[in-house]
């Protein structure tokens, strides 16, 4: 049953719209799979009218679609969509970075802790936890940046490729440590303010999660 929505400071639709895209960034809701209104519903322990508001949500964002006369289905995953949507988040994220201005001594601190703690959900194969960590330590970094515009829109992006990126997790975790790691190359460019290595660093680690997810997707004929 979904915690009261009050409590969470967010409307209804809005947090049954987050558990659902974690359940699909997850695999639990499989590409293809038809979301029935009165099953999410019955998960969730809600009516049917928040349930369906939350679906129109995530059809707007083009996670799910909706076919007016068979209903919700999760979107199935592409090769092309997945190319084009890191192509815009390339562009995108590297005009963030480029506006950061440089962290304090506290900033940096934060950062530390966090590859810290997600070096520890690595290492104890907590997969789902990881991905959402590595989000949060990215998100501190975009936070350098006044250009909000840009990050909400980087973020929206990101939602959209989460599950494509949970396809890559293991070969991202495992090339995360050829060369050296990539989150501590960020933090080292932070900290001696180079502003080509962190572009370089942030690449080096879009550039893993692609080819690894692009090898994932053409295992599976998409």
């Amino acid at each position: 049953m979904v915690a009261s929505a009050e409590l969470n400071g967010i409307d209804l639709p809005s947090q049954i719209a987050a558990e659902t895209r974690k359940l699909i960034n997850r695999g639990t809701l499989a590409p293809g799979l038809q979301l029935r209104q009165s099953d999410l519903a019955d998960r969730f322990g809600i009516s049917r009218v928040p349930v369906r508001e939350a679906l129109k949500l995530l059809a707007a964002e083009g996670i799910i679609e909706h076919d007016a006369n068979r209903g919700f289905f999760v979107a199935q995953l592409s090769s092309d969509e997945a190319r084009q949507l890191y192509r815009m988040r390339h562009l995108l994220e590297a005009e963030l970075l480029a506006t950061v201005v440089w962290p304090t001594q506290a900033h940096l601190k934060l950062l530390e802790t966090m590859v810290e703690e997600l070096n520890q959900l690595l290492a104890a194969g907590a997969r789902d936890a990881w991905i959402e960590r590595h989000r949060a330590f990215h998100d501190a970094i975009f936070d350098l940046s006044e250009n909000k515009v840009l990050k909400r829109e980087v973020l929206r992006l990101m939602r959209l490729t989460d599950r494509y990126r949970s396809l890559a997790t293991d070969i991202t975790a495992q090339g995360a440590h050829l060369d050296a790691r990539i989150e501590e190359q960020l933090i080292k460019a932070l900290a001696t303010q180079n502003r080509q290595l962190l572009l370089d660093a942030y690449d080096k680690g879009r550039n893993i999660v692609l080819t690894g997810l692009m090898a994932v997707l053409q295992a599976r004929g998409v």
